[in-house]
């Protein structure tokens, strides 16, 4: 049983709950207070700290079962650890394990070199991607090989072996109402088709595989390729103004754990198409990371909510 009091969701800032021994283990719990971040975003994050605490000489554990998240079902908040339905803990170590610990410290907000969606990074620039995906090469943003090979199964049955396929990734839904400040601004879903379109032909694709979490998207979509565009056999949202696209349930048994799914087999599908056309966000992060290269990459770039420079 975690002992309640070193579960702390008041302070965000970085610091030590429990200070023992300094001869045994720091355990360094890596947690998100805000509960509306998604998967990915989450991925990057904890992506962040994992150095973070690795290169301080702690032993990195996440936890998302003692803060409410997108991913856990709140008659399950305290008893399940949701980032485990998905992905093996860093160094496989248990948040049990972690909070029984002689030294205990809780993350801060983000941990510092921070990975964001700048055009630097996705194209890879200066191998400045190559580091932060060593984390996945060495296991410590390890996919659970049952999940994994489950994904890959279901590649085997959209695609045939030798088609050539255009994966690309948008994001709607919030980002195109919210409009959240800094955050990088999608294209309009015309000028994404187009581009799509020329890029599909130039890079002799015969698939295109649509990622995203926006049914209006997935429509028009559906409209201008037809067969040409393939998509997950997913629920996608019927956006309503307003909503965290990541707390928009769906009426269905095991909706939490389900929606994560969906996105994680999205997004590892899209890692092993041929080329990549995607707007910026953190799942288009998430790709690059889960592989070495892809024959051809596009990312629109439209700045930013709030500034007027492109990045």
């Amino acid at each position: 049983m975690i002992d309640s009091n070193l579960i702390d969701i008041e302070n965000e800032k970085e610091h030590y709950v429990k200070r023992g021994d300094p001869t045994k283990p720091t355990y360094y719990i890596i947690r998100r207070i805000l509960e509306s971040t998604g998967l990915f975003a989450r991925y990057k994050i904890f992506g962040e700290h994992i150095r973070y605490a690795l290169s301080n000489g702690w032993l990195p554990v996440i936890d998302m079962q003692n803060y409410p998240n997108p991913y856990l079902a709140p008659e399950k908040l305290g008893k399940e650890n949701s980032w485990e339905y998905y992905f093996e803990q860093p160094l496989r170590i248990g948040v049990e394990q972690a909070y029984s610990g002689e030294n205990i410290i809780l993350s801060g907000v983000e941990a510092f070199p921070q990975l964001y969606e700048a055009m630097c990074l996705l194209e890879n620039q200066n191998n400045m991607l190559t580091e932060w995906r060593m984390l996945v090469k060495f296991g410590l943003l390890k996919v659970k090989p049952t999940i994994y090979d489950e994904i890959i199964n279901v590649r085997k049955k959209l695609f045939a072996p030798n088609d050539r396929v255009l994966g690309v990734l948008l994001r709607g839904t919030d980002y195109l109402d919210k409009k959240p400040k800094w955050h990088p601004i999608p294209p309009p879903q015309e000028f994404a088709a187009s581009t799509v379109a020329a890029a599909f032909q130039k890079w002799q694709c015969n698939k295109i595989f649509l990622a995203t979490e926006d049914k209006s998207i997935v429509e028009f979509f559906k409209r201008v390729f037809g067969n040409l565009c393939v998509t997950l056999d997913r629920e996608y949202v019927d956006y309503k103004s307003g909503e965290d696209v990541a707390l928009v349930r769906i009426d269905r048994p095991n909706d939490h754990f389900l929606q994560g799914r969906e996105y994680l087999t999205q997004i590892v599908l899209l890692s092993t198409c041929n080329s990549f056309v995607a707007a910026r966000c953190s799942g288009t992060l998430g790709v690059m990371m889960m592989t070495d290269a892809f024959e051809h990459t596009y990312f629109f770039n439209l700045g930013r909510y709030g500034l007027i420079t492109l990045d």
